[in-house]
């Protein structure tokens, strides 16, 4: 089930912070390693910082080349996993 852009919107804005994507300030859900997220049907616990975001935020953001800010802390994205619910989760790195 693909949830409206507005509850996107109003879920992240309830739930998460602000970041920026290149130069496009967007709101976003950060988690650090360690949290468990459910990939293809099956739980694994994450090893890199991630982020959750909006499917057209998330659009903005090119693999190993867009600077991602949260909290002052700059990341580039290495993997974008669609939920199919109108989410991607972006796993990150600080190595670029």
């Amino acid at each position: 089930m693909k949830f409206a852009d507005a509850d996107i919107a109003a879920m992240l804005a309830a739930m998460g912070e602000a970041v920026t994507i290149g130069a496009t300030a967007a709101t976003g859900l950060f988690s650090e390693p360690g949290r468990p997220v459910v990939r293809d049907g099956v739980t694994v616990v994450t090893t890199t910082p991630s982020l959750l975001l909006a499917e057209a935020d998330a659009a903005l953001v090119t693999i190993n080349s867009t600077t991602i800010t949260v909290a002052g802390v700059q990341y580039q994205a290495f993997l974008k996993t669609p939920d199919g619910a109108g989410f991607v989760d972006l796993d990150l790195t600080r190595d670029f």
